[in-house]
């Protein structure tokens, strides 16, 4: 009787462990098969994934093509320190009244540097005129300055499809511009500037921030005897700016009343910036403009003589 308990005992045991091994058994291949089920169904998820991101890549070049083409090179317009458009506004419309250029955009850079843009740009339009103005004129970052001139870019860029610009600024828009190239100038991917109108470029400052400025020497090549802290960066970076590649023109005022200055600036300030383009620039022409319409605002908004210049240097 104790041997068949014995041996009843020793065969449940083994049949518990033989159908314990078959339920592993059974378990791993339902495994296996769940991993392999999952497999395909990931890999087709991927190819579905896979096979909308080409197409979607393919419908944004096919869009970027459409709408990246036909536009004339823009001339864009900047104020200064304080500025608004009110600043160019003489520029622009009397260009377009004297039949050179078309006014077409309003680029309104927020205080966070977001673009937006009023008007209307057709590719029909000759010469068309964009006017920036930045909703925070008192801002003194140059290099912030040039990022958000960067987002002007970029952004006529995108939408318009542009690949050169020409350039018109006023007091600090100049260091504004010279910031801009200075740092991006090397960036082949970005448009490219071509005609550059400098109005009181105001390289060294003011003269109220800046007293010293009035009695700076400047060398043959524009070199001021004395640097600030900002024309030192600009200089320390005037490499990057394209090499036989832009035209400039600065016009600058002088009141001729023994204080070598428009009121704002000092002459020296304004001829410093050819230092900056000496030796890189395709041509540099400077003119000196007296009398009362000499000072420092009328220059952009009342003197007849800079908006026939400049016309005939971008568009004569």
């Amino acid at each position: 009787m104790r041997k068949l308990l014995k041996w009843g005992w020793g065969t449940l045991l083994a049949l518990s462990i033989v159908l314990a091994g078959s339920a592993v058994v059974d378990s791993q291949k339902s495994s296996a098969q769940t991993r392999v089920k999952t497999q395909k169904v990931t890999e087709l998820d991927q190819s579905k994934v896979s096979s909308a991101t080409k197409k979607a890549v393919k419908k944004t070049k096919q869009t970027a093509k459409k709408r990246v083409t036909g536009y004339a090179t823009p001339t864009l317009f900047m104020h200064g320190f304080t500025g608004n458009a009110g600043s160019t506004n003489n520029l622009i419309d009397s260009a377009q009244a004297d039949g050179y250029a078309t006014r077409t955009l309003l680029a309104t850079v927020g205080w966070d540097g977001h673009v937006s843009f009023s008007g209307t740009w057709n590719k029909s339009d000759r010469h068309p005129e964009v006017q920036i103005v930045f909703k925070n004129n008192r801002n003194r970052n140059y290099q912030q300055d040039a990022r958000w001139l960067k987002h002007v870019i970029k952004k006529l860029q995108r939408r318009y499809g542009i690949t050169k610009f020409n350039y018109v600024g006023h007091s600090m828009g100049n260091t504004d511009i010279m910031a801009y190239e200075t740092t991006f100038g090397q960036r082949k991917q970005l448009p490219q500037l071509q005609k550059y109108v400098a109005i009181a470029p105001a390289m060294l400052g003011n003269i109220v921030m800046f007293p010293w400025t009035v009695t700076t020497t400047n060398a043959t090549n524009g070199r001021p005897s004395e640097f600030t802290p900002e024309y030192q960066k600009l200089v320390n970076n005037r490499k990057t700016i394209p090499l036989n590649q832009i035209r400039v023109l600065s016009l600058y005022g002088n009141l001729d009343n023994g204080t070598d200055t428009d009121g704002t600036i000092s002459v020296s300030s304004a001829k410093s910036l050819r230092y900056l383009f000496w030796g890189r620039s395709k041509s540099f022409k400077e003119v000196e403009l007296t009398g009362d319409l000499a000072s420092h605002n009328a220059l952009p908004r009342r003197n007849p003589e800079v908006v026939r210049d400049m016309e005939h240097f971008l568009w004569g």
